[in-house]
C-alpha cells in the first residue's frame, strides 16, 4: 500500500493541505472581489445617482409640515409611489445605509491593498516597471550609480495621494451613514411667549430621525415674530428669542431665514410657516389650570387679514373621542367659534370673545386671545464636521497624487554597459518624455 494512502497519516496531511489550499484560493477571490476598482466605480455611480435623486426630488426631511401635505395633495400618485421605493427621504432610507456600507467595506479593502503594493514598490520588493540597456549615461544619471542598490527616490510624498484620497471617501461614507442613522430632524411650532424645553409632545419628527430624551438641555422662548409680506409673498420673517442652555446665562438672539442659530449640538431654523394661536386657560377637574394653544395656519396672502382660520380635530377624554369643529377670526376684537361632539350629540356650541368660557364637562376653556407662531426645525448635524473632515482628505490626497510624481531609478553594471532600471506610476507622462530621450540616446 502507498505511503500517501488517505488511511495513513501523509494521506491526511495531504488532505488538510489540500482544504488549506482550496480555502486560501476561495479566500483571495472574495478579498479581489471585494477590493475590486470596477465595484468602486459601480458603488461610486450608485451613490452619485443617488445623491442626485436626494437633491432634486421633494424630500420629506426638507418640508415643513404643511408644505408637505400641499405635496401630497398636489401629487398623490407620485408622493405614494416616491415613498414605496424610498426615495422621499433618500438619505435616510436602508438601501441608501447599505449602499454607503458597501463602499465603506469596498473601499478600505481597496485602501489597504493599494497601500500593500505601494510599501512594496517603494522598498523594490515589485519588478521594474521599465528596464534598458545603456552603453553609456546620459548626464542626468551619472550621480546614479552612487546612490547604490536601492536607487534614488524622488516624489515619494505623492505614495500617499491615493491612499489618503480612498481614505477621505471612507471617512465621508461612514459620516454619511452615522448621519443617516443618528441624524436630528423635527418640526415643531412656537407662539409668542411659548417656552419649548423638552421634546415629547412638541417635536414632530421626520422619517428616520431620532429624538433626543425628554430634556433638550435648553430652553427657548419666543418673545417677538416680525412678519413683512409684499404681493402677497413672504418679504421677511424674524423671530426674536430667550435661550438659556444648560448651566448658562440666560441670552437674547434674533432668528431669520436662511441664518440659522447654534444650540449646543443643534441647529435651529426658521421653516416660513406662520400662523395665528388661540390662547386658553384650561381648567382641570382638580382645580389646576394649565395654558393650552390652538395653532391656525395662516398663507401669505391672507396674512394680517381678519378671515375665520379653520381647524377639525379629534381628541380623546376619558377614552372617548371628541369631535371639535373650530374657526378662529383673528383681529383687534378676535372671536372664536367652537363645535364639540361626542357620539353625534352636542358638549358645546358657540362663539366665545376673550374672557369668556367654553364647559365642556372634563374641563373649562377660558379664551384668552391670540398670538402669531412661528414653525421652526431643529436639526443635528455633529457628522457632517466628519463628512467636511473627509473632503479635506481627499482633497489633500489629490494634491498630493497631481504634485508629486513618486519615482525610483536605479542603475547597475551590465556586462560593458549599464542595465537602467525604473519604477514608476502609469500616469507619469512627464517620465515617459524623458524616457524616450534615453532610448532615441542609447
Amino acid at each position: 500500500m502507498s505511503a500517501s494512502a488517505p488511511g495513513r497519516p501523509g494521506g491526511r496531511h495531504k488532505a488538510v493541505s489540500g482544504a488549506l489550499g482550496a480555502g486560501v484560493s476561495v479566500a483571495r477571490l472574495i478579498w479581489r472581489a471585494i477590493s475590486s476598482p470596477s465595484l468602486a466605480l459601480t458603488l461610486l455611480g450608485l451613490l452619485v445617482v443617488a445623491a442626485i435623486a436626494g437633491g432634486t426630488l421633494p424630500q420629506s426631511a426638507r418640508l415643513s409640515p404643511q408644505e408637505l401635505n400641499a405635496w401630497h395633495h398636489a401629487w398623490p400618485m407620485l408622493s405614494l409611489w416616491l415613498e414605496r421605493f424610498g426615495l422621499a427621504d433618500v438619505y435616510a432610507s436602508p438601501g441608501f445605509s447599505a449602499l454607503c456600507a458597501a463602499l465603506i467595506v469596498n473601499l478600505t479593502a481597496g485602501t489597504a491593498a493599494h497601500a500593500a503594493y505601494l510599501l512594496a514598490w517603494f522598498r523594490g520588493k515589485t519588478p521594474p516597471a521599465r528596464s534598458l540597456l545603456l552603453s553609456m549615461l546620459p548626464p542626468a544619471l551619472i550621480s546614479l550609480p552612487e546612490a547604490g542598490p536601492d536607487g534614488r527616490h524622488s516624489g515619494s510624498w505623492g505614495l500617499l495621494g491615493l491612499p489618503l484620497l480612498h481614505a477621505g471617501v471612507v471617512v465621508i461614507a461612514v459620516a454619511a451613514s452615522v448621519h443617516a442613522s443618528q441624524r436630528l430632524g423635527a418640526h415643531f411650532e412656537l407662539a409668542e411667549g411659548e417656552v419649548l424645553s423638552e421634546a415629547k409632545g412638541k417635536l414632530l419628527a421626520e422619517g428616520g430621525s431620532r429624538l433626543p430624551g425628554e430634556e433638550l438641555g435648553f430652553r427657548l422662548r419666543l418673545d417677538a415674530l416680525r412678519v413683512e409680506i409684499d404681493g402677497g409673498h413672504l418679504k421677511e420673517l424674524q423671530a426674536r428669542l430667550s435661550l438659556q442652555e444648560a448651566g448658562g446665562p440666560l441670552r437674547q438672539e434674533i432668528l431669520a431665514v436662511n441664518h440659522p442659530l447654534r444650540v449646543g449640538p443643534y441647529q435651529l431654523y426658521l421653516d416660513k410657516t406662520v400662523g395665528q394661536a388661540a390662547l386658553f386657560e384650561r381648567t382641570l377637574p382638580d382645580g389646576k389650570r394649565r395654558r393650552l394653544l390652538v395653532n391656525f395656519t395662516v398663507p401669505s396672502d391672507e396674512w394680517g387679514q381678519s378671515k375665520p382660520l379653520l381647524r377639525d380635530e379629534v381628541m380623546m377624554f376619558e377614552e372617548r373621542p371628541v369631535n371639535f369643529r373650530m374657526a378662529l377670526t383673528p383681529g383687534d376684537a378676535p372671536r372664536f367659534r367652537l363645535v364639540a361632539e361626542r357620539r353625534g350629540k352636542p358638549v358645546f356650541d358657540g362663539v366665545l370673545a376673550p374672557g369668556e368660557v367654553a364647559d365642556l364637562g372634563v374641563y373649562r376653556l377660558k379664551f384668552i386671545g391670540t398670538a402669531p407662531w412661528a414653525g421652526l426645525y431643529l436639526t443635528s448635524d455633529q457628522a457632517l464636521k466628519w463628512v467636511f473632515a473627509g473632503f479635506v482628505l481627499a482633497l489633500s490626497g489629490f494634491l498630493l497624487h497631481l504634485l508629486f510624481h513618486p519615482r525610483r531609478l536605479r542603475v547597475r553594471r551590465n556586462g560593458d554597459k549599464w542595465l537602467l532600471e525604473a519604477w514608476i506610476m502609469r500616469d507619469d507622462w512627464r517620465f515617459d518624455r524623458q524616457w524616450r530621450e534615453w532610448e532615441s540616446g542609447r
